[in-house]
């Protein structure tokens, strides 16, 4: 019997399930509760200590807080890149604070492909529904110096194996120090195909002349009411972000930092 290939035994919708991994010998099993030391949901805070209070008039910086997951780690650690292509490039220091984790299979970071290439492995293989990849990306607005996480997709609904999360070193020669609990990577589920089964079409191939021109003339007035805003100290209008149109038009389906749908 396989999960997602026979009947009743599907991962339910909107669900990552996630399994241990039989640890090496000689270390102690993952807590499977203990799973938000490192990987953590950001649906339910659009929050971001580096924002001040303009950054959250923006609603899609706001939205984007909240999309997907989180990987960081639960203690502190440096990587020193020389430069080279080979795995042994990379000098990677464990500090005090990793103690509590030493003995256990935890998540931990390593360096195995080359190229600048920092990989972290973590305990657990995860499960999704069928048709449901995940993606690997850049820890939504959490800046990273010197970092760049790699993006992947793995088709987690079919993989019964685990897979691991990579970093591209952006400068040699620089120690780079990680404080506990950093974001490194995010993580998004998406439907397979969904982003790259997407074209570029021209609006007037797909809509008459008229309604291009309208959807031109309401950009262009609105830019001119912001710019107006702007020039004379008026505040942002907040017209898009309360769900309308300067028409006075309201979206059918809006979405809020709060109002997310589950």
């Amino acid at each position: 019997m396989i999960i997602n290939q026979d009947d009743g035994l599907i991962v339910p919708e909107k669900t990552i399930a996630y399994f241990p991994i039989t640890p090496n010998e000689g270390l102690q099993p993952f807590n499977l509760n203990d799973i938000g030391l490192f990987l953590k949901p950001l649906n339910t805070n659009h929050k971001r200590e580096w924002f001040s209070s303009h950054f959250y008039h923006c609603l899609p910086l706001s939205i984007g807080n909240m999309q997907g997951f989180v990987f960081s780690l639960p203690y502190t650690f440096s990587i020193l890149w020389n430069g080279g292509n080979n795995p042994e490039d990379i000098v990677i220091k464990i500090f005090e604070d990793f103690k509590p984790y030493q003995n256990k299979n935890f998540i931990y970071p390593v360096s195995e492909f080359g190229s600048g290439i920092l990989t972290i492995h973590f305990p657990l293989m995860l499960k999704t529904p069928p048709g449901v990849n995940l993606m690997t990306i850049s820890p939504p607005n959490y800046p990273l110096p010197c970092l760049s996480p790699m993006t992947g997709v793995i088709e987690t609904d079919n993989l019964r194996f685990t897979f691991t999360l990579n970093i591209k070193i952006d400068f040699s020669n620089v120690e780079i120090i990680i404080n506990a609990n950093t974001p490194l990577v995010g993580m998004i589920p998406i439907p397979r195909y969904f982003c790259d089964s997407f074209k570029l079409e021209n609006a007037y191939d797909i809509f008459n002349k008229d309604i291009v021109e309208q959807e031109k003339d309401i950009v262009k007035r609105h830019s001119e009411k912001r710019n107006f805003s702007n020039k004379n100290n008026l505040g942002s209008d907040r017209i898009y972000y309360l769900g309308g149109d300067l028409d006075g038009n309201n979206f059918k389906d809006h979405q809020l930092p709060k109002k997310n749908k589950h």
